[in-house]
């Protein structure tokens, strides 16, 4: 039994890597390494801090809350998770998959073979989706096959760049062009993402789990907890030596390359046309991973919708059409849609992530209305500025723009953590006069 469960916990810990991994991962480490350079360990740290706990802690919040990602969302109310629910999906269908499959494309299929002509990127596309969607189709067993199978050879093609990093490096870490190499890492690795995607992935590895025969919550969540570990050392391990790699390489690149050319520049460098090879597969499985788990999450929400009138394996089915369509069509459009959206959601999913982590210091249901309303509140906005900046409207709020900057931490991206801190206090003092007490959110 002790056997199984370490190798369930394994499997576990492998798919939750590959699906936080993602593709877009991959460049922020070694952009992060040429602009920290000599302070490369600081800029690990806080890359570490915002790129892969907090993503961690988001899948944690939710089991520490309950079963699924409803039992936290309904201290906000009764139907917020319905609401976070439909714009993940609208991300998923107009951004985020339609990226990985672009990126495995032109990044990994086009890497390896430079000189295919434009029909082979339709026919990689067709195969890619078609892949990914008999992994999601199994339901009950997607986690495993990705752990088990597209797992180990993305990590395995991962490790090499890793060991050759430090068994061949190009050279050491210098130069640096940020003050602060630690809040500059912090920053930057926010914009991974991967917070939602914790948020909304709980459900389908607790599910997993479940699946596995295992009942009781208390060994859910702890087999969880420990692939969250797992999960947590392969990332540092990969993050680590990728932000080593853009650290060495401040003598041959300039700090603000493009992200994609840097990380293809510095595999060249270190391991020539072979390095570029290796680093395609692990972007083909890094896309892969990330599609599969995203298809069989979204699968599930429309599933729930539909009150499983509709079968899972149809909604996967259409579902992967439509991300397919987009992909092989151009994601650049679509990207201007889904930057509004990402912008909206993510300030609720870190401000949820903490509330859920926190529960027991959280003192009554007003204090999680409070701090997630102002948080949507200022992101709205935020996300409205945003839909403006890449053309979706030209509807000027000067006046709003000048209130809004003079919000603390504004000018760097944390609007919404004051007004935040603010709903919590406010809302938690509020419920507490209008009920007369104070219902714990854990027991609300």
């Amino acid at each position: 039994m002790k056997q199984g469960r370490t190798r369930d916990t394994l499997v576990l810990g492998f798919a939750m890597f590959a699906i936080f991994f993602g593709a877009g991962n991959l460049i922020f480490p070694p952009a992060i390494g040429i602009n920290t350079g000599a302070d490369v360990i600081p800029g690990i740290l806080g890359m570490t801090l915002t790129g892969i706990f907090f993503p961690m802690l988001a899948m944690y919040a939710v089991v520490n809350m309950g079963s699924d990602f409803v039992d936290l969302s309904r201290h906000i109310n009764s139907w917020w998770h319905q609401m976070f629910r439909v714009v993940g999906l609208l991300i998923v269908l107009f951004g985020t998959i339609p990226r990985c499959g672009a990126v495995a494309c032109e990044t990994g299929m086009r890497g390896i073979f430079p000189n295919v002509p434009s029909w082979a990127n339709v026919v990689f596309l067709l195969i890619f989706f078609a892949l990914a969607y008999f992994f999601a189709s199994n339901r009950s067993k997607v986690i495993d096959m990705i752990g088990a199978y597209a797992t180990p050879i993305l990590l395995v093609a991962l490790l090499i760049i890793v060991v050759l990093v430090f068994a061949m490096p190009i050279g050491s870490p210098s130069g640096g062009t940020v003050d602060n190499a630690f809040t500059y890492a912090t920053l930057t690795a926010y914009n991974t993402g991967d917070i939602p995607t914790g948020l909304i992935c709980a459900g389908i590895f607790l599910g997993s789990i479940r699946a596995k025969g295992y009942t009781e919550y208390k060994d859910q969540k702890n087999i969880l907890v420990r692939a969250i570990g797992v999960a947590f050392i392969i990332l540092v391990v990969v993050y680590g030596g990728l932000c080593w790699l853009g650290a060495c390489g401040t003598a041959y690149f300039a700090p603000d390359m493009d992200s994609t050319a840097l990380l293809n520049g510095l595999v060249q460098k270190l391991a020539g046309y072979g390095g570029i090879v290796v680093l395609a597969i692990a972007v083909i499985f890094a896309c892969f991973t990330t599609a599969a788990g995203m298809i069989a999450t979204a699968s599930d929400w429309v599933l729930e919708w539909t009150r499983g009138k509709v079968p899972y394996r149809i909604i996967a089915l259409v579902i992967t059409a439509i991300i397919f369509l987009m992909s092989a069509t151009g994601v650049s459009n679509v990207l201007a849609f889904s930057g509004p959206l990402f912008t909206l959601i993510f300030p609720m999913s870190v401000v949820m992530t903490v509330l859920g982590t926190c529960k027991r210091l959280v003192p009554n249901d007003g204090a999680w209305k409070g701090a997630v309303y102002m948080a949507t509140i200022v992101s709205a906005y935020d996300a409205f500025v945003v839909a403006r900046a890449n053309g979706l409207h030209s509807i000027s709020t000067d006046a709003l723009d000048h209130l809004m900057s003079l919000i603390p931490l504004s000018s760097q991206g944390f609007d919404w953590l004051i007004p935040s801190v603010v709903g919590f206090v406010v809302g938690a003092v509020i419920y507490a006069a209008v009920k007369g007490k104070s219902a714990p959110a854990s027991q609300a």
